[in-house]
């Protein structure tokens, strides 16, 4: 192989690996962590929907995720290992992080609240 089709070929290979860690990065991990921090001080205010006096966010569980509607009609949520199921008096009203996104409060896959970001095509 001449050194400049060596060059293409490693330049192409850069190009995919860096546009699969951009769609990666664009896409929430679900783990939790992962996000957290930057939302903290908008978790900490959440409680689920039918228990005022518990809080959502105990500094670690809350964070952006995937989710989707399956077909019986409930909430799934991605917590970095398994889709759960979303109990509905755990959903909280959509984007009610405020930055499109879904969110998950979790632990040990009991889901404290969930919000549902805005719909993607």
């Amino acid at each position: 192989m001449t050194d400049r089709r060596m060059a293409g070929v490693a330049a192409l290979t850069l190009l995919v690996l860096a546009s699969t860690t951009f769609a990666q990065s664009e896409e929430p991990s679900g783990r939790h962590g992962d996000g957290h921090a930057q939302m903290h001080d908008i978790y900490r205010h959440w409680h689920p929907p039918l228990n005022a006096n518990t809080s959502c966010c105990d500094n670690s569980d809350c964070r952006p995720t995937r989710a989707f509607v399956d077909e019986e009609g409930y909430w799934r949520a991605w917590n970095g290992r398994v889709w759960l199921q979303v109990p509905q008096d755990r959903v909280l009203p959509d984007n009610y992080a405020g930055d499109g996104r879904s969110h998950l409060c979790e632990k040990e896959q009991f889901i404290y609240c969930f919000t549902p970001g805005q719909p993607r095509s």
